[in-house]
């Protein structure tokens, strides 16, 4: 399936061949038909992943806590390993998506297989033909008879 994914380190754009995810208990499995690429939100994305590190470090005092907590826990070496590795990939973009649910996983949800749903949640209902999105997530749309 294709995916719009985004540089970690140059915010550089891009569609990916990529598998379909799995499915979850408590997630559905939505063939995408909609998602809308934000103008203001991933503009911002590409812009905050073009900064130096130090640039990034200034603009998110948080992650340098975690990285110091990764440091000490794990050592300078093996934390820079996974610092570069993260900043070196492309991660999937998006947060909301409409379509149609596939399959519903394992337990009880408020949705089913054939609803028509919108979806949202940053990591989640990414820019792809298919996501999987934790059912509470998703709100489905039923037409009323009169």
């Amino acid at each position: 399936m294709k995916q719009v994914t985004q540089h970690n380190k140059t915010g550089e754009l891009r569609v990916e061949q990529v598998p379909v995810p799995s499915l979850k208990p408590g997630f559905v499995l939505v063939k995408t038909r909609y998602s809308l690429i934000s103008a203001g939100t991933e503009r911002a994305s590409i812009e905050q992943r073009r900064l130096s590190l130090l640039q990034k470090a200034k603009a998110h005092p948080d992650m340098v806590l975690k990285v110091l907590e990764q440091v000490r826990q794990n050592g300078l070496i093996t934390t820079y390993r996974r610092v570069m590795t993260k900043l070196e990939s492309f991660a999937p973009i998006g947060y909301s998506a409409a379509g149609t649910v596939i399959a519903v996983g394992g337990k009880e949800t408020p949705v089913k297989a054939g609803d028509k749903v919108a979806c949202a949640g940053a990591g989640y209902a990414n820019h792809a033909e298919y996501v999987v999105v934790p059912a509470h997530l998703c709100a489905a749309y039923r037409e009323r008879g009169i």
